[in-house]
């Protein structure tokens, strides 16, 4: 479990293995609750009653519980807040707001989870401190779990760092480190195969009502020979106080012995049981495990799914897999008009050497549930509970659905798919791996519910996601976002300047899983979508053929014919990028472009030029338009000045966005009162 990384938490060794890790974790959105993954947004929606409580209860120290949801997959939350309004208790709970962010995923759509997501809340509150300590575990192998530690000083409103701790201790983080690996060290000798102890770190503390302190570690055991490969690697966690270790190893134990982190008497109660209250004794939460109570019309339905499948015995499991519970923007067919949402639940079945999954889709009215239909063999992978409106392969499948049933009258045009909706958590993954591939490598990105109080080196901080619009592309849309961002200089965050403009690829199924690129603001949304999806400098600055759904222009190829072009190598044109790359000319009936080549067979126009009469400008001037047509279509911006000493002598008009003409410019040239030819020019600044 990647834990949030905040001035208030303890500092972790190896950053390169975080950056790694995190990196992973957003193409692994689903199997645990991670960052981005980014990601990603806490979605507004629950499962309709899916938590046990994001309630108050009974305060303790100067805390309350703000989440506690527990699930029949294993999913554990426990999250709470504090109630003291100081700066350091402000502080506390931003810090346990991004916390709770990693988990809201799970508490929202737990059916797309691995299960087995704990984060298990230890209060030991004390005189004088509030010792917020989490046990963090995950469905994956390989190691005891992580712990995350927040100690609040309610006496002076503030968090002991871990630097006072050692100090109260009167210890090093080094020497805590180095005794890890010896006291595990200790416990190898003698086994079969040779291993070894590394990568002690501490990950937390608390500190006790008698001012010691207890400290946790984790540490990594491996094959002492790193030229075999005879066990995996294991992380364990090590709890350390007055010169004792113990090994925390709650994991390898059977329910009915689950130890304890802190010994029971120094835990403070609630009067809505924690899991250390009833968890190790292996009894069940207050109002017992969600998922377990499914609305009678829905378990009839399913056994006569079933039964008309020639089954009769009962289903394997029926859990609610999704809640759609904004049906705006679509147009329902009258006799559905007017319910509150519409539910999934999964339901699995046995069959001979296997069993099968269905989807029972239903809508609900109040209490009141109307089948609809099942949805059989589909891809639950990348299911978003934002809304139904929202893009996502399955919510496309549902809608699909929908609409050959006749329950939609037409099928959601994709811009209303996306407008007032957050940004899917796909797109939200795609965003932060695409700056990480084209920002500085020392760089880290977070979107702002999962970003760190105080960062560690340079941060880029996604402050604001805004829809704006999108574009066709060929068979596909070019989809604009607009982000607000800050950065971390100087031990304080700055706002940037100007927003970036954001597109994405809208797949075929309804994914956002590529950008095809950024820009600063354009003119229009239609103009950035063009710029990235076609590679061009300036989307005003393109030819369109009749027939043809792609431009050609300065940045980009030219795809509008099928006949091969002539193409004559530049010997020593100049300027050259990288080695192996080059300039020619390719030409075809009437055009000719000016291209730059690079060596992975690649290239980009410079110069484009046309007597054609079937190529067009983005508004509508083409070979045999009037001089006064062009002056209507592009007004004011036209100059009417000399362009770069190219053409003397020459009677023609040219338009750039730069007035001083740098950058993509398109030149028309008359012949009389008409456009003899268009040149497209790209001039570098």
């Amino acid at each position: 479990m990647k834990v949030p990384h905040t001035r208030l938490s303890t500092h972790m060794s190896g950053s390169a293995k975080a950056t790694e890790q995190r990196l992973r974790n957003l193409f692994a959105r689903h199997k645990r609750p991670a960052l981005l993954l980014v990601a990603v947004v806490a979605l507004a929606i629950g499962l309709c009653g899916g938590l046990v409580a994001c309630r108050s209860t009974t305060q303790a120290g100067s805390f309350t519980m703000d989440a506690q949801y527990y699930d029949v997959l294993g999913n554990y939350i426990e999250i709470p807040r504090l109630t003291a309004e100081g700066e350091g208790a402000q502080a506390v709970n931003q810090a346990l707001a991004v916390l709770k962010s990693q988990y809201q995923t799970v508490m929202a759509a737990p059916i797309n989870t691995a299960g087995g997501q704990r984060c298990l809340f230890y209060p030991a509150v004390t005189e004088r401190y509030d010792n917020l300590i989490f046990y963090l575990d995950s469905a994956s192998s390989g190691n005891d779990g992580d712990i995350y530690t927040l100690v609040y000083d309610r006496q002076e409103d503030r968090v002991v760092t871990l630097t006072e701790a050692l100090e109260l201790a009167g210890t090093t983080e080094d020497a805590l480190c180095r005794g890890a690996e010896e006291y595990l060290n200790g416990e190898l000798a003698g086994t079969e195969v040779a291993l070894v102890a590394r990568d002690g770190a501490v990950t937390g503390f608390r500190i006790r009502d008698d001012g010691g302190v207890e400290f946790y570690l984790t540490c990594m055991t491996d094959d002492a020979d790193p030229a075999v490969d005879a066990v995996d690697g294991w992380q364990h966690l090590l709890v350390y106080a007055d010169d004792s270790w113990r090994h925390y190893n709650c994991k390898a134990t059977a329910p009915l012995t689950e130890e304890l982190l802190i010994p029971l008497e120094e835990l403070t109660g609630f009067d809505t049981p924690l899991w250390y209250q009833w968890g190790p004794s292996s009894g069940v939460p207050e109002g017992g495990f969600q998922l377990e109570q499914i609305p009678e019309q829905v378990e009839t339905q399913a056994q006569t799914f079933l039964e008309g499948e020639g089954y009769h015995a009962p289903p394997d499991s029926l859990l609610l897999q999704v809640c759609f519970d904004d049906l705006s923007g679509l147009e329902l067919a009258s006799e559905w008009q007017g319910y509150d949402a519409m539910e999934c639940y999964r339901m699995t079945y046995s069959v001979p050497d296997t069993y099968r999954a269905v989807d029972l889709l239903f809508f609900r009215r109040g209490e009141d549930y109307t089948y609809v239909g099942e949805l059989i063999g589909m891809d639950y992978q990348t299911v978003e509970p934002t809304r139904l409106a929202s893009v996502g392969p399955y919510n496309y499948a549902v809608m699909y659905h929908l609409l050959e049933e006749g329950i939609l009258t037409a099928f959601p045009e994709a811009d209303a798919m996306l407008r007032d909706a957050p940004m899917p958590l796909a797109a939200q993954s795609a965003a932060v791996a695409y700056f990480y591939s084209n920002r500085p490598a020392d760089m880290t990105v977070f979107f702002a519910d999962q970003a760190p109080l105080q960062p560690e080196g340079r941060t880029m901080r996604i402050d604001e996601a805004t829809y704006l619009g999108l574009r066709q592309l060929y068979e596909t849309y070019g989809v604009v976002y607009q982000l607000r961002c800050s950065g971390w200089e100087d031990g304080g965050w700055y706002a940037y300047p100007e927003p970036l403009w954001l597109v994405f690829q809208l797949g075929q199924g309804g994914d956002m899983t590529t950008v095809l690129g950024e820009s600063v603001p354009r003119k229009t949304v239609e103009q950035a979508a063009l710029e990235q999806g076609y590679h061009l400098v300036d989307g005003e600055i393109a030819l369109w053929r009749d027939g043809y759904p792609n431009p050609a222009g300065p940045g980009s190829e030219v795809g509008f014919f099928r006949e091969e072009p002539v193409v004559t190598v530049l010997e020593g044109a100049e300027p050259i990028y990288q080695e192996g790359d080059w300039w020619q000319q390719m030409e075809w009936e009437d055009l000719s472009a000016l291209c730059y080549c690079n060596a992975d067979g690649g290239y980009a126009a410079y110069r484009l030029e046309t007597t054609r009469i079937d190529l067009f400008t983005d508004r509508g001037i083409r070979v045999g338009s009037t001089r006064a047509e062009v002056e209507a279509a592009y007004g004011e911006n036209l100059s009417h000045t000399d362009y770069w000493g190219l053409y003397p002598g020459e009677d023609y008009l040219w338009y750039c966005a730069d007035p001083e003409g740098w950058g993509a410019a398109i030149l028309f040239f008359f012949d009389g009162d008409g456009v003899s030819r268009i040149v497209l020019n790209n001039m570098f600044n």
